[in-house]
């Protein structure tokens, strides 16, 4: 499995290569699957908002990101799908 380390999202993509697991938001580990579509709507949610985003991490941690965080997040999200799609180069 290919390991990714972003700005704000780390993990790995799973070998169906529609798929993405997600270990770390920020510095708090987790563990959750994301589907190019639950991608895909996070990508879109998050470019509709502005100064602030609430992500909820293991179903119980909030955390708070700022427009710097969030246009980190959105530049992952794009790496990530870039990835899932076209078989792209993550960052190791």
């Amino acid at each position: 499995m290919e390991q990714y380390k972003g700005d704000i999202f780390s993990g790995e993509f799973l070998e169906d290569n529609e798929n993405f697991y997600l270990t770390q938001v920020k510095s708090m580990e987790t563990g959750s699957e994301l589907s190019l579509t639950q991608l895909i709507q996070l990508g879109n949610y998050l470019a509709k908002q502005q100064d602030s985003f609430m992500l909820t991490v293991n179903d119980q941690i909030p955390i708070m990101l700022k427009e710097e965080e969030m246009d980190l997040l959105l530049d992952d999200l794009s790496n990530i799908l870039n990835i899932l799609e076209y078989g792209g180069t993550g960052h190791a």
